[in-house]
């Protein structure tokens, strides 16, 4: 069986309008967004480690008195209020 040869040329002319969602980039613009994300991946760990510090101490605090049936806790809306502002400025800030 012979191999034919086909004009390269005017078969990708032919499938040049197929978009698949992606594009060619060099190596320097795929270096930046790799060092971006990066710098992305080491920013949100910094905030899971700061909501880990607002949240942890009362969650610890919790675990210590489990045997105690009763929390005397007064005030505590203006102290879980800015706890929750905390938290949300670091998730979503």
């Amino acid at each position: 069986m012979s191999e034919i040869k086909y004009d390269l040329t005017k078969v990708l002319a032919e499938y040049d309008g197929d978009d698949f969602g992606f594009t060619a980039t060099d190596e320097e613009e795929y270096n930046s967004v790799i060092a971006e994300k990066d710098e992305t991946v080491q920013e949100y760990k910094d905030r899971l480690h700061e909501v880990e510090k607002l949240v942890l101490p009362f969650l610890t605090k919790l675990l210590k008195t489990a045997d105690q049936p009763i929390i005397k806790w007064p005030n505590r809306k203006p102290i879980l209020e800015a706890q929750i502002q905390k938290i949300l400025n670091l998730t979503r800030g």
